[in-house]
């Protein structure tokens, strides 16, 4: 039988694991509706930054930067969440 520390730490990895999963899955659903709302105003936004409104750009710029995050942090997740790097390392090893 296994001791009540061990049964709560299993417990807890858990949970930390569910909730690294949630955050990178709601940050990657938060990209992809960053794009869809992008999509429509697009030819607008490259139209006012070759006419050199900064204000089209710097839009253009920070949804391309919020799009990119979102994105990466979902390819990479296992190196920027820590409970989930634990996880690929066990896997790897079997």
């Amino acid at each position: 039988m296994k001791p009540k520390i061990d049964v709560w730490r299993a417990w807890w990895a858990c949970v930390l694991r569910s909730w690294e999963l949630g955050l990178s899955g709601l940050l990657l659903g938060v990209g992809i509706l960053l794009s869809l709302a992008l999509l429509p105003e697009l030819p607008h936004l490259a139209w006012g930054t070759l006419t050199g409104r900064f204000e089209a750009t710097r839009t253009l710029f920070v949804c391309a930067a919020g799009i990119a995050v979102c994105i990466l942090q979902w390819k990479w997740r296992s190196a920027i969440y820590p409970q989930l790097k634990h996880d690929a390392s066990k896997k790897r090893a079997l």
